[in-house]
């Protein structure tokens, strides 16, 4: 498969054009002259490497609208209530639903935890995307479960890693220290090691979290994962809200990554915002997530970016505390480092994986300055083209690897059938 891209406008205001052959970008220049299979003719849209969502639970889109505006006792309880019933199906269509909702916003590459994954990546596959898949273990300390959860963990692995042209990777995901025996944590870890994939898990999203593994263990999150073996480059810790300065710099001395959802944190009233200027400082790898949809309720990236810069700006009585080129790093280049994909940049040798915004929509006029408009002013609806490894999954907003009214109606149905 080859592709040329024709007149696009960089984030620096300069124009390209981008050869794209096979599943990389192969050249870029001002002026390129090559046959190829297809063109697209990006004058009047800026190019962007995809956007890179480093914390999912794509299925939950289903649950959308689950438990508002509700303490977050309540809401986890109004949660857990349906997610007990969820059947294959419904993962599936919330899947499907999840990855047309984040082609057309911007996104090429997730990194997702949840359970009947097989479904996840069955949507994945279908749709085009790139994405990282792994099973959310749990065991709150019941040995059985444990060697089940693992079982199935590395059972995914084996299916999945690797496949549907190389979009999909695996990980292993152990939901977190609270829902998680060290036992279960220390056998995660060996279990990322074995098979090079990363680890992912919910990190000090919560005061609650960190009150109650100072009671347990005598140690706040940071030190009892460290405890375990369980902080490495492979690592993606999501939320990494309420840590202190010294966790910080643990977390960057294992070159931990994070993976910072500022709007779910905030929907959900965890009273803090994560600490990025100290992040930044102490030189941690930082990206972005969305979380679930039950908990964010959108899974734009564009909506994360803006809501972390104004957050932590707004937070430390700093305009200069978070820049738009540091929104749009993390975004891109951020999440592919914790990820550990070659993409995330509009450079030869990278994965083509490129999105078009519209840059004469009303809202991204004048052009002063790129950057600041794609974090403070774009939004889902001025993306209108999307490639991934290499293939043009949409074009001038439409849909070319799913049948979206489908989707949509699947999805319907299932949210319908699963709170009946």
């Amino acid at each position: 498969m080859s592709l040329l891209v024709k007149n696009a406008t960089l984030p620096s205001g300069k124009k390209s054009d981008i050869l794209i052959e096979d599943s990389l970008i192969s050249k870029m220049a001002p002026s390129i002259t090559a046959r190829t299979e297809e063109k697209i003719d990006a004058s009047g849209k800026i190019a962007l490497p995809g956007l890179i969502n480093t914390h999912t639970h794509a299925a939950m889109t289903l649950f959308r609208g689950i438990g508002e505006d509700a303490t977050l006792h309540d809401w986890l309880a109004a949660v857990r209530a349906v997610e007990v019933k969820v059947t294959p199906r419904q993962i599936r269509a919330g899947s499907a639903l999840a990855t047309a909702e984040m082609i057309r916003s911007g996104t090429t590459c997730f990194n997702d935890m949840y359970f009947f994954m097989d479904e996840v990546a069955e949507a994945v596959q279908e749709s085009g995307m790139r994405a990282v898949l792994g099973y959310s273990m749990v065991d709150m300390g019941d040995v059985g479960k444990r060697k089940s959860e693992l079982k199935i963990c590395e059972q995914f692995i084996k299916d999945w890693q690797g496949k549907a042209d190389g979009r999909i990777s695996a990980s292993v995901p152990p939901h977190s220290l609270y829902l998680c025996s060290k036992e279960l944590l220390a056998a995660s870890e060996a279990l990322s090691k074995k098979y090079s994939v990363p680890l992912h898990i919910h990190l000090s999203e919560t005061r609650k979290e960190v009150f109650d593994c100072l009671s347990a263990h005598k140690l706040r999150p940071v030190p009892y994962l460290d405890s375990l073996g369980l902080l490495s480059s492979r690592t993606i810790a999501a939320h990494c809200v309420w840590l202190t300065k010294e966790e910080v710099r643990l977390l960057a001395n294992r070159k931990v990554s994070a993976s910072l959802c500022p709007v779910s944190n905030m929907k959900l009233a965890g009273g803090a915002i994560a600490p990025l200027p100290e992040i930044q400082q102490l030189g941690m790898n930082v990206s972005l997530g969305t979380d679930g949809s039950a908990s964010n309720d959108s899974l734009s990236m564009f909506e994360t970016m803006k809501f972390l810069a104004l957050s932590v700006k707004n937070a430390r009585w700093d305009a200069t505390a978070a820049t738009a080129q540091q929104m749009l790093f993390a975004a891109t280049e951020g999440g592919a480092a914790a990820l550990g994909i070659n993409a995330g940049a509009l450079a030869a040798g990278k994965l083509a994986d490129i999105i078009l915004l519209d840059a004469r929509a009303p809202n991204l006029v004048p052009a002063h300055n790129i950057a600041a408009n794609l974090v403070y002013s774009a939004h889902a609806g001025n993306v209108t083209d999307s490639i991934i490894n290499g293939k043009v999954v949409m074009r001038e907003r439409k849909l070319l690897t799913l049948d979206e009214e489908k989707v949509v109606e699947r999805a319907q149905k299932e949210a319908e059938r699963l709170v009946a």
